[in-house]
C-alpha cells in the first residue's frame, strides 16, 4: 500500500469516526435535575413589592430637577428571577421601563436588564454588601439622550419601606465626562 492510500484510509476512518461522534445523542430527562434556587437571591426580596418614587436630578434646568414615579417588582420563573416594571416623569419628559434581575449560577454573580419605551437598554451586574445593606449596580446602556453610557445604581436599604438610591451616568468608561445624576428614594406603598 503506498503513501496516497493509507492517508485516504485513514483519512476516511477519521470522518467516520467523527460523524459517529457527532451523532446527537438522545436527552434523558428523567437523569437531569432541577438545581435548587440560589440563595443568593434572597437578597432581592427588599424590592418585592409596590413602590413610589422621588428624586432631584443635580444637573437639569429648574422644570426637570425634581422627578418621581412609580415601580413594581415581583417574583417570576419559580422566584428565579425578579421582574420589574417602572415609570418616571418630569416636567417635559417621561419613560417607563421593564427589568429583570438574578443571579447566574456558574459566574456567581448578580445580573440585570433593563428596557425602556425610548429604546434604550440597560445591561449590568450588581454587588450586595449585606452589612451596609447597599446594592452597587454598574451598568452599560444608551442613555436617554441616545448616545453610548456608563453608569451606576447604588441603593441603600434604609428599611423594608424605604430605599435611599442614587444614579449616576457618564458618557466614558473613565467616569470623566458627567452626563446626569440622580438622587431619590423609593418608599413602599402600603
Amino acid at each position: 500500500m503506498n503513501g496516497i492510500s493509507k492517508v485516504c484510509i485513514t483519512s476516511l476512518a477519521m470522518i467516520s469516526f467523527c460523524m459517529v461522534g457527532c451523532t446527537p445523542r438522545t436527552v434523558d430527562f428523567s437523569s437531569i435535575e432541577r438545581p435548587a434556587r440560589a440563595a443568593e437571591m434572597d437578597a432581592y426580596n427588599v424590592f418585592v413589592g409596590n413602590w413610589n418614587w422621588d428624586a432631584k436630578m443635580t444637573n437639569a434646568a429648574d422644570e426637570d430637577k425634581d422627578w418621581s414615579g412609580t415601580a413594581n417588582w415581583s417574583w417570576t420563573l419559580d422566584n428565579r428571577c425578579l421582574h420589574g416594571v417602572m415609570s418616571g416623569a418630569s416636567t417635559n419628559a417621561s419613560w417607563e421601563a421593564a427589568g429583570i434581575w438574578s443571579w447566574h449560577p456558574n459566574n456567581k454573580r448578580y445580573i440585570w436588564w433593563m428596557f425602556n419605551d425610548w429604546g434604550y437598554p440597560q445591561q449590568g451586574t450588581a454587588k450586595f454588601d449585606a452589612d451596609t445593606k447597599t446594592w452597587r449596580m454598574p451598568f452599560t446602556s444608551i442613555g436617554l439622550d441616545g448616545t453610548k453610557s456608563h453608569g451606576e445604581y447604588v441603593l441603600v436599604v434604609t428599611d423594608n419601606n424605604t430605599i435611599d438610591w442614587s444614579l449616576n451616568e457618564w458618557a466614558d468608561g473613565l467616569h470623566t465626562i458627567k452626563k446626569f445624576e440622580l438622587i431619590g428614594t423609593y418608599t413602599r406603598r402600603k
